[in-house]
């Protein structure tokens, strides 16, 4: 198992970047920005919680025995269950499978008004189950996680 943890600060309020993670037309401007093709978003509402179900193929920069099993790209599906309301705090429980690989990351994100602006604090966890082979796929993870976090924090700051 690997975990990372994210802080960012916003110029923009809380509930503008809330909609930069949960806005449809948004999420798929962020993701296509950030390389991600064949995406497929779904947004529901149902008790209280705001539902972001997407699918996409993102790109993955691996070497080594890894690039065999998982090549330049992977088909990954992610859930955001969010939950808050107008003027925050937003939280969001995130569950990501990469679609044919017996592994997984889950994590929280919390927005939190902060002055005119907003933080935004993020944690994941990665866990593989392929022996031998799992924590340098759990590395691989949470590295390429980090990195796409950073690059959708930038993008957030930029258009939201």
């Amino acid at each position: 198992m690997r975990n990372s943890s994210h802080r960012h600060d916003f110029a923009r309020g809380v509930d503008a970047v809330y909609a930069a993670f949960t806005d449809p037309a948004l999420v798929r401007a962020k993701l296509e920005a950030l390389g991600s093709r064949d995406i497929e978003i779904d947004v529901s509402e149902a008790d209280g919680e705001t539902v972001v179900t997407i699918e996409r193929t993102v790109p993955v920069n691996v070497s080594g025995p890894l690039q065999a099993a998982v090549g330049d790209s992977q088909r990954v599906r992610q859930t955001e269950r969010w939950t808050g309301g107008p003027g925050g705090p937003y939280t969001a429980e995130v569950d990501v499978q990469p679609v044919g690989m017996p592994a997984t990351m889950r994590g929280e994100t919390t927005l939190s008004a902060d002055g005119d602006g907003c933080r935004c604090d993020a944690t994941m966890e990665a866990r593989c189950a392929i022996p031998l082979m799992g924590g340098k796929v759990e590395k691989l993870m949470i590295t390429d996680s980090d990195a796409k976090i950073a690059e959708e924090f930038a993008w957030i700051a930029a258009h939201a």
